[in-house]
């Protein structure tokens, strides 16, 4: 499911601290963003999602990015594309992850 439907306020959250930082076009990237799986660790407050398929980009670099988003450590690009998007703390996110992605 995409991020802008799934969570308009996050993909604006997102899109809006990216192009602060003068990542235009991953900020524009957010609109077609999918939201493949959540993250499978243990930790309750953990709203960390993936938007590439693991074996696509395990092992490649990767860059980190920490845009200022509440909850927000960082987000993970390859080849200039989102891969993973981590967030602790984030109950609205999480609810709305699992909700779709249980």
């Amino acid at each position: 499911m995409k991020l802008n439907i799934l969570m308009p306020f996050l993909a604006e959250e997102i899109s809006e601290a990216l192009t602060n930082m003068g990542q235009r076009h991953l900020a524009s990237s957010i609109q077609d963003l999918e939201i493949l799986e959540h993250c499978d660790c243990d930790n309750s407050g953990c709203a960390a999602f993936y938007t590439a398929e693991k074996h696509t980009w395990s092992g490649q670099k990767i860059k980190h990015l920490s845009p200022n988003v509440k909850g927000l450590f960082s987000i993970d690009v390859c080849q200039n594309k989102i891969v993973f998007v981590e967030m602790m703390g984030r109950q609205d996110v999480r609810e709305r992850l699992l909700a779709v992605h249980p």
